[in-house]
């Protein structure tokens, strides 16, 4: 009886899990960003409507951790994990923005593997999720410094390739432009996406 009485928790891993099933479907819709020219615009929509479903989650997250003292892990890693996810939906989003404005006709190699390889980043961010959820082992350490390594030197190249590009052909210097900002656009991404694994394995950490 006495038990019934006490406050309860939020359900602040079910919607952490929430943020993360939205952020996994932006980061497909990245993908075909990078490899489906003809539907670009309908991709950037879909993210742009799944970061809108975020930043309410994000807030109602908020809202619930500022009125209740009872949480299944410490608050600050509730509060840092749920604001990582919310900053690489925005990353995501500005990234599909500036791929739809440039309208670029063509993709390039390390610019695509480096968005699917994000994408199975975040799958991983979701099983560590899960395991902490469930105080389980969820360590995935090696297997993102394996997938990040490979993103920093695909990025090396093409950006490589790009300015090689620009060297001998002046006329196709915007075009190079466009590209720096794409890359930077990743590198910013994968920033993110790091911060939020770490701030997930943090919490694994103590909690498992």
């Amino acid at each position: 009886m006495f038990a019934a009485l006490l406050p309860k928790s939020a359900p602040f891993f079910e919607m952490l899990l929430e943020q993360n099933n939205l952020l996994r479907q932006a980061a497909e819709e990245n993908v075909r960003l990078f490899s489906e020219v003809e539907n670009r615009y309908s991709s950037y929509k879909i993210i742009a409507e799944l970061e809108d479903k975020a930043d309410i989650l994000y807030r109602k997250l908020g809202r619930s951790l500022s009125s209740t003292f009872i949480t299944p892990i410490d608050r600050e890693d509730i509060l840092r994990i749920s604001q990582g996810q919310e900053e690489c939906l925005d990353n995501l989003q500005s990234l599909a923005a500036r791929l739809t404005s440039y309208n670029m006709p063509d993709m390039l190699f390390s610019a695509q593997k480096t968005a699917s390889i994000v994408q199975e980043m975040f799958a991983l961010t979701t099983d560590m999720l899960v395991g902490l959820s469930k105080r389980r082992d969820a360590h995935k350490t090696r297997a993102f410094r394996n997938m990040r390594a490979e993103c920093d030197s695909l990025l090396a190249v093409g950006l490589a390739e790009v300015m090689d590009v620009s060297e001998q052909n002046l006329s196709s210097l915007p075009s190079v432009l466009k590209w720096m900002q794409i890359y930077t656009g990743l590198e910013n991404l994968l920033h993110q996406v790091t911060e939020l694994f770490e701030h997930i394995e943090e919490a694994v950490m103590k909690n498992v």
